[in-house]
């Protein structure tokens, strides 16, 4: 038995299914309009469907970035601390963060002019290697994944364009960036953005139904090639979940 946990912002939200008080984009009619039928048309509900788990926690706050100094932020304590349910540890945390900082064009790293001591976590380099520390801290026996961004596309526009760059900054450098981080604090790496597919949306940033199963199939492909479909060995865990099965 093993039990998932998701860091990511609203893309992977869904009413009913993220933590009381966070802000949630796939509510009311949102899921309709982009084909949703259940919450088990997500991306991350496929993806612990295949794995045959448990949802733990799906830690997602819509509009979130990884980087800030506070709270929704994905490198605060309160975020990183509700990845746990009361009852269950994950066993795999999927990250799926980073989309805001490029959307909102945060800078990358510090100006090399700045010798300020310590880390600087309104930029995106320091913030996710950060982030990264703190969850083998707090939960040294999960296997943390951190999946680079994804390229989108719009529903019945062909000719529309993603936006390669915001503020000056490529989308690439922010994955480098998720690339470098996972290498260096010693987590698994699920590639996504390499695997150079379109996920469907109707705005440019949040998948539909069919966005979804795209962005499923290339976590589930990454997750196969990482070994990590399968439980290893003493993986399971012996208190329930409070979370429902997916």
């Amino acid at each position: 038995m093993r039990f998932v946990s998701i860091l990511g912002d609203s893309i992977s939200t869904y009413e009913g299914y993220n933590p009381p008080g966070y802000a949630v984009y796939y509510s009311g009619e949102v899921p309709a309009i982009n084909g949703l039928r259940s919450v088990y048309d997500t991306w991350w509900a496929k993806v612990i469907q295949t794995l045959d788990a448990f949802l733990c926690v799906n830690n997602s706050y819509s509009g979130s970035e990884v980087s800030g100094w506070s709270f929704p932020a994905g490198v605060s304590e309160e975020r990183l601390d509700l990845l746990r349910s009361s009852r269950a540890e994950p066993d795999l945390i999927l990250i799926y963060l980073g989309f805001n900082d490029f959307g909102y064009g945060v800078r990358i790293c510090r100006s090399e002019n700045v010798k300020s001591q310590g880390r600087d976590l309104s930029v995106f380099r320091d913030a996710y290697a950060f982030m990264l520390e703190s969850l083998r801290r707090k939960y040294p026996d999960s296997a943390i994944v951190c999946g680079t961004l994804m390229r989108s596309a719009v529903k019945g526009r062909p000719n529309w364009r993603f936006p390669e760059r915001m503020a000056g900054i490529s989308l690439e450098r922010y994955n480098q960036e998720i690339r470098d981080a996972a290498v260096q604090q010693g987590c698994y790496l699920a590639d996504l953005s390499a695997m150079d597919l379109r996920y469907e949306t109707l705005d440019g940033a949040h998948p539909t139904i069919d966005g979804n199963r795209v962005i499923a199939e290339a976590w589930i492909r990454q997750l196969e090639d990482l070994g990590l479909l399968q439980p290893s060995a003493g993986s399971g865990r012996d208190s329930a979940s409070e979370g429902e099965r997916k």
